[in-house]
């Protein structure tokens, strides 16, 4: 790092303030343990952040005699930021302080009119959200959004976005900079529900993982080394692609595994045409409408099976509106990886009620937020 000082302050300076994000306040003397720095540096650190208000010092709660040290920690009115749910039938935003403490949630329809209208809709939400939080617009760090599409190695361009498709070859991150005046990071919306699941979910202790999520589509965001895998090009994950054989040629599992091929397998084998009705039936002993869910079960676990050959995960977090039908799903799936390869990761629901991208959002912005502060670019 010799003759780039401003850099290596800048990554000392996001250390510092994840470290006390992820563990609370903290003693100068214990920060430079756990960092591995010299005092001299961590104190000159706190002191810069003291001067940003980005931290707060206060005397520590004794612990015997003598002088009681004083604790550094994150101030959490210091700064704000915002994070952005744009799913393919509702658009989710909340603001949180510092900390990753959510201070206001708003929703809304998502648009199906087009551009113009999606980015009016997403002003008003976060003119809404600011307001509901008593959060002045110059206050706002940097701005988090996962879309229901591929993202490019770069974080800009939309594409392969088949559920709101007036998105493809948008460069939305840059337009939403534009309208909203602040810094803004943009993901797939199943990368951001790993990231969220990793940060306030079931895979905080897991550096090897994937979240893998059926609703409309099929896709799949993957955590290897604690770190958020995204491919050469940006696309990793992208499972619904996966062919499977099929009437003597080969089609994508998410034709029968997202929403529209379950609710067709359910029409062609039972009375039911959702599949919130076929997963209600089998809840309530229908065996036709169980066979349709065992047919989802072995689906689920080929397709993890297919991953798990060539990462060796540890845990595959089950989300999206299929599962959710954890109730149902977890015995068969975990079953039928059992005879697909003798090493099969665990299986679970997710922990954050639909929550998982949203609180990703959240988490990404906390990261560029933080970053931009460190560096002084507020």
């Amino acid at each position: 790092m010799v003759g780039r000082p401003f850099l290596l302050r800048m990554l000392n300076e996001q250390a510092v303030l994840e470290t006390l994000r992820k563990n609370g306040p903290l003693t100068r003397s214990v920060l430079t343990a756990r960092l591995n720095l010299s005092k001299s540096t961590v104190s000159s650190i706190v002191h810069s952040l003291l001067a940003q208000r980005l931290v707060t010092e206060r005397r520590a709660a004794r612990a015997g005699v003598g002088r009681r040290p004083r604790a550094v920690a994150l101030n959490p009115d210091a700064g704000y930021v915002a994070g952005v749910d744009l799913g393919a039938t509702r658009i989710r935003l909340a603001v949180a302080d510092l900390t990753g403490q959510i201070r206001e949630r708003v929703h809304a329809p998502t648009p199906s009119a087009g551009l113009d209208a999606l980015l009016r809709t997403i002003e008003h939400l976060y003119a809404r959200a600011l307001d509901g939080a008593r959060v002045p617009r110059r206050r706002v760090m940097a701005v988090g959004i996962g879309v229901p599409g591929a993202v490019d190695a770069g974080g800009q361009e939309i594409r392969l976005c088949v559920n709101v498709p007036y998105l493809n070859g948008v460069r939305l991150r840059e337009v939403l900079a534009r309208r909203l005046r602040v810094a803004v990071v943009m993901d797939n919306d199943v990368n951001l529900a790993a990231v969220g699941e990793k940060w306030r979910g079931r895979a905080a202790a897991v550096p090897h993982f994937a979240y893998l999520a059926v609703g409309t589509g099929v896709g799949m965001g993957i955590v290897i080394g604690g770190e958020l895998y995204r491919g050469a090009t940006g696309y990793a994950g992208e499972v619904g692609y996966l062919p499977v054989p099929a009437g003597g040629a080969h089609v994508p599992v998410e034709t029968f595994l997202g929403g529209p091929g379950i609710a067709a397998l359910a029409r062609e084998r039972t009375p039911y045409r959702t599949p919130e009705d076929v997963f209600a039936a089998a809840r309530a002993g229908d065996p036709q409408a169980g066979e349709v869910v065992d047919q989802v079960a072995r689906l689920l676990a080929w397709t993890i099976s297919c991953v798990n050959a060539a990462l060796d995960l540890s845990l595959v977090v089950l989300g999206g509106g299929v599962g959710q039908n954890a109730d149902l799903l977890l015995d068969p799936v975990r079953a039928h990886l059992r005879r697909l390869v003798p090493f099969a990761p665990e299986v679970a629901p997710s922990a954050l009620s639909g929550e998982a991208t949203l609180l990703g959002a959240v988490a990404v912005a906390l990261r560029a937020g933080r970053a931009l502060a460190a560096g002084g670019r507020r």
